[in-house]
């Protein structure tokens, strides 16, 4: 072989090899966003400010400049920025799909609550009241009770007794260690309320419980063990994630999900048009409710109320399109699970 020709097939070869690693670089760019944090009223940038996708364990956080890049994909799940001191700023999927370099993000500070001026007398303890909280927000059973709220004393509390109804805030992310399922999640509570039914004058029955939030899940150590993904199989099956991922790939039979218009049981599809809808599913609802059935004793009612989406990670939105009762209901933060959970 010539020198001249092995000098070419040299050269040939780091070019290719070249633009390989360029097409590599592009493609993966194109995964990505970036963007930077200032504070509202000064444009100072924030410095370690939590960059993350809500439901996820996919988060970063902000440099010295209040810069920041994070990997994205397809789905509903919307960026969330935070950090003590200040509201934290929602970026919705369709923003970031459109924009991979986001605008100039600045958070405005927390106001300090003024003490409300109460004219009923809250007659609820806080140990009663913190105690209702978390059977309420962590759940029942044995997974809520391997949880903790390490830092629950952040939680404000009022009981009103005119409506029977408990209120909760916190004006920091509650951090829930969740030794059942192997995470440690930051729970941003934007709102929290159970309305009670008297027993009696004796006892406390919740009739109605509404909260909402963002999460970020962080695993914690020695999570891998047989028994906790033993486990996470357990809360994934026929949950609220299990019945919306079938639903997205259309095998709801194959799941054992059964569906169900008032108490008689019809094909899986027959009140859901489901049209494709940019990588996810346009859901409509033609009846404003169903109930599910998983296996045979599972049973939960499924209010819906306006058309939502589902993407391939079992993601569905707006979230408040749908109302649960029953045993899906019942799966609380204790068997909360990321949006990147696997079923192996």
């Amino acid at each position: 072989m010539s020198v001249y020709k092995e000098e070419n097939q040299k050269s040939i070869l780091f070019l290719f090899f070249t633009i390989f690693i360029l097409q590599m670089d592009v493609g993966f760019s194109q995964n990505q966003v970036t963007g930077q944090v200032f504070r509202a009223k000064d444009s100072i940038p924030i410095y370690n400010a939590s960059v993350y996708f809500d439901g996820t364990s996919l988060g970063v956080t902000t440099n010295e400049e209040g810069y920041f890049k994070i990997s994205f994909e397809k789905n509903n799940s919307p960026l969330i920025i935070s950090i003590i001191g200040y509201e934290p700023i929602i970026i919705h999927s369709q923003t970031i799909q459109t924009n991979k370099i986001l605008p100039n993000i600045y958070l405005p500070e927390k106001l300090e609550e003024l003490n409300t001026v109460y004219i009923e007398t809250d007659t609820w303890s806080r140990l009663k009241k913190i105690k209702m909280f978390k059977r309420e927000f962590l759940g029942r059973g044995k997974a809520a009770r391997l949880c903790r709220i390490i830092n629950e004393d952040s939680i404000k509390l009022r009981y009103i007794s005119s409506s029977k109804t408990l209120i909760a805030t916190s004006n920091v992310p509650l951090i829930v260690e969740n030794k059942y399922l192997g995470y440690l999640l930051e729970y941003n509570l934007r709102d929290f309320q159970v309305k009670f039914k008297m027993n009696n004058n004796v006892s406390s029955i919740p009739i109605s419980i509404n909260y909402h939030g963002f999460v970020f899940f962080k695993r914690l150590e020695n999570n891998s063990s047989i028994k906790i993904s033993r486990n996470r199989k357990k809360s994934y099956l026929g949950s609220t994630l299990h019945f919306m991922r079938a639903l997205y790939s259309k095998n709801l039979d194959e799941n054992d999900f059964k569906i169900y218009y008032q108490w008689v049981e019809v094909p899986a599809y027959k009140y859901f048009k489901i049209t494709d809808f940019e990588n996810k599913k346009h859901i409509k609802p033609l009846v404003n409710k169903l109930v599910i059935r998983y296996k045979v004793y599972n049973q939960s009612v499924m209010v819906l109320k306006d058309e939502f989406t589902i993407d391939y990670s079992g993601h569905h939105a707006p979230p408040e399109s749908i109302i649960l009762n029953g045993e899906m209901s019942k799966k609380r933060i204790s068997e909360l699970l990321p949006l990147g959970y696997n079923l192996q």
